[in-house]
Formats: structure tokens, sequence, C-alpha cells
């Protein structure tokens, strides 16, 4: 089985990474927040919910303020600073999601809300869930669609393809949106252990300020998109930030403002 390390090494150094994990706080999750709360009304009454790859707290913050007892547990020190910051109340612990320090049957139910296709060893980590929920237990999670329906990352992997320096490539890595597809997800969260019992699409968007926003968005707020732009020389660079910002102005057009589809997937599974 791949090992994923190069992808590894670079989640670690992305989310380690203050200008990363600054921007995705406060550019990135516009769009990210707007899942939770699809996420809440799938969770049952006066749970114990462990919230991984909690990040900056948003999701552990929404999931206390509805009733339930929550535990925010992320990797990166620097995430959960600023989650700490945001919700002081809450309970968060640094811990990788491939190896939980958490009792078997721990919790009725986990929340992973876009973290899942960030972690290198995903079979791992969903066994990791499966150990610490309790039996039966729900497992709820939130990836992005991919480019076949997401116009963002049309937009933002059509540009970096025909602008980009061919040398420059991602590290091997799963298929970032293969949870959005249902027919994979299901197979791989039925190798797992878990029956799926739902799987939605949810309409989340940015609204920018200028066509250029989007570009420094994928740049300064995602590790995957800070790579593939950041290793690229500068007439590169350049060249697939003004394509980016002439496909905005061409299809995301709204009065003054910009509005640019980001559509996620959310998937509710008990486990087996």
């Amino acid at each position: 089985m791949a090992t994923y390390e190069g992808f590894a090494e670079l989640e670690t150094k992305g989310w380690s990474d203050d200008t990363i994990s600054s921007g995705y706080v406060t550019m990135f999750s516009e769009a990210s927040d707007m899942a939770i709360p699809s996420i809440l009304a799938s969770i049952g009454s006066n749970e114990r919910v462990l919230d991984l790859c909690c990040g900056q707290g948003n999701v552990t913050e929404a999931i206390a303020k509805a009733g339930h007892l929550v535990t925010g547990a992320d990797f990166s020190t620097k995430m959960l600073s600023h989650a700490r910051d945001r919700f002081p109340a809450g309970e968060f612990i640094e811990a990788d999601a491939q190896d939980l320090p958490f009792d078997d049957g721990s919790f009725e139910s986990v929340v992973c809300s876009f973290g899942l296709m960030h972690v290198p060893d995903q079979p791992k980590a969903l066994s990791e869930i499966r150990r610490v929920l309790k039996p039966h237990g729900q497992f709820i999670m939130t990836s992005w669609c991919g480019p076949d329906v997401s116009p963002v990352f049309q937009v933002f992997y059509s540009c970096v393809q025909e602008h980009g320096d061919p040398s420059v490539k991602m590290p091997d890595s799963p298929n970032f949106h293969q949870f959005a597809n249902q027919e994979a997800a299901s197979s791989i969260l039925s190798d797992a252990g878990f029956n799926v019992e739902t799987q939605q699409q949810i309409d989340c968007f940015w609204v920018l300020d200028s066509p250029e926003t989007l570009a420094e968005i994928f740049q300064n707020g995602a590790p995957r998109g800070g790579y593939l732009l950041s290793q690229q020389p500068t007439e590169n660079n350049s060249a697939i930030k003004a394509a980016v910002a002439e496909k905005v102005r061409e299809r995301f057009g709204h009065g003054d403002k910009w509005h640019a589809p980001l559509p996620a997937s959310l998937i509710v599974a008990r486990a087996s």
C-alpha cells in the first residue's frame, strides 16, 4: 500500500505554516462554514462527539453550542491555537487521525469536516474512527466535490494545467475528491466497516470582492493550492493567477461581487 510520504510532508508543512493556517481561517473557511448546519442536523440528541481534524474549531464550537459533549482533535498545533482562540471553552487535543488517543467505543458520533482528504493513510484513519465509535455509532464527514461538478475547482485546475510549469507536480496522494463520488465513497467506507446511510450535496460558495481573490485563497489558504502555485516559476505563477481572475470575471459575476460555487458532499454512515 502507498505510504504517500511526500504528501504527508506537504500537509504537515502546510498546516504548520502561519500563512496557510491563517489564510484558511480568514479566507477558505467562509465556504466550509456553510456545511455546519447540515452536519448539526445529522447528529442525534445529547451525544458524545469527536470532531476529528477540527482545524480552527468552527465545527467543534457549533456542536458544543447545540448541546453535545464534544472533543476537537487535530494534528496541527497552529490550527489548534486558532481553535482555542476562537472557542476558549472548548476541549481540544493534539492527535493524529491515524492513531487516536481514545479508548474503544468512546463516542456516539465522529465528525470529520473537510479533513479526511488531508490524511495520508485514510484506511488507517477510518479504522481508528470505527474503533473509537460505540457499536453502530455514526460517522459524519464532508468533502469537496471535484471539478466534474465544482465550478471553482474547474477554474483552478484548468488554469494550472494550461499555464503551469509541467515540472511542478503534486506528490502522490489519495484522490482528493474521491469521497464526493458516491460509488467510491460507498466502497471505501464499506471496506472500513461502515454502511453509508445518506449522501447529499451541499451548496457552499465564496463571495469574492475581486476576481483576483480566488487564486489568493488557493495560494494562501490551502496546502495543496499553496504548493501548486508557490512552486511555479514567477512567469507561470502570474499567468495562472491572471487566467483564474479572467475566468472568475466571465463565470462568477454577481453585481459588484463574484459568487464562486464550491459544492461539497456530506456523508452520514453507520458502523456495521
